[in-house]
């Protein structure tokens, strides 16, 4: 039942990007995976070439099995989307995700299935869907650029908290510094800060890359688009950090689940 939560205190920083070109680097690798939206702007479908038109989604669905809503959007990639929506079905959503274990007990073939990569992507700062979604998250994975604003967050994380202490349990948070420019005099100090502080919590570092926003652009995934960029070599080796911290197997071309590891 691996669940990475990828969350940040910030907007602007890559969360979705990170998102999605992680998804498809497990799913390529052979992995199941299916990546949830729970952010109501509802704009994690376009990375996957759903339309813009299309308003499928389980915020109206608080109560029901959201399998069913899973849209397959590539091999061994199934797509989640929020929906649209309006304030009050938020609400109601919310309130339902209240529910003690909602996601073991109502959502479980999908949030506590030993066989699925599930990859959540929230909006910036709290919300109830991640305070919710802790039970059963394995690892919180935070994306930040490597500039000040960031650096304001560091101390908070280094204390083992942030967002209301929700960045913790399973096996902790991870931190990405995401568009690193090594043009940059504090780009670099924020690189070399983050190193000497978070140590094994740092999974990497992903260069600036023209190739991240244009293959967005052309819903595919950054490897389809230019497999010769930067940024598609930094992801594939965070998804490999992952994969390993997580117990999949991980082999030449593959990181699978392991079927015979301990689930908790």
């Amino acid at each position: 039942m691996p669940v990475i939560s990828v969350c940040s205190p910030k907007g602007g920083v890559g969360k979705t990007t990170v998102v999605a070109n992680l998804a498809y680097a497990f799913s390529r690798s052979g992995s199941k995976v299916v990546v949830v939206d729970f952010d109501p702007q509802n704009a994690l479908r376009l990375y996957f070439g759903l339309s813009l038109n299309d308003e499928r989604g389980f915020v109206t669905l608080p109560h029901n099995d959201w399998l069913n809503s899973c849209i397959n959007v590539d091999k061994n990639l199934f797509m989640l989307p929020f929906g649209k929506s309006n304030k009050e079905q938020r609400t109601v959503l919310d309130e339902a995700l209240k529910e003690p274990d909602y996601f073991r007990k109502v959502q479980g073939s999908i949030f506590n299935n030993p066989d699925v990569l599930v990859i959540a992507d929230f909006p910036p700062g709290y919300s109830q869907a991640l305070e919710s979604i802790a039970s059963v998250s394995k690892m919180q994975i935070v994306p930040l650029l490597a500039d000040a604003a960031s650096v304001s967050l560091f101390s908070q994380l280094l204390a083992g908290g942030l967002m209301d202490g929700l960045v913790g349990g399973g096996l902790g948070y991870y931190i990405v510094l995401n568009q690193i420019d090594n043009r940059i005099k504090l780009n670099r100090e924020v690189q070399n800060f983050a190193i000497q502080n978070f140590k094994d919590n740092l999974l990497g570092m992903i260069h600036r890359d023209i190739s991240v926003t244009e293959a967005a652009g052309q819903q595919v995934s950054v490897y389809d688009y230019n497999k010769n960029s930067a940024a598609a070599f930094d992801i594939e080796n965070i998804a490999l950090k992952v994969a390993q911290k997580l117990g999949f197997d991980v082999k030449k071309g593959t990181m699978i689940i392991n079927p015979l590891r301990q689930n908790g």
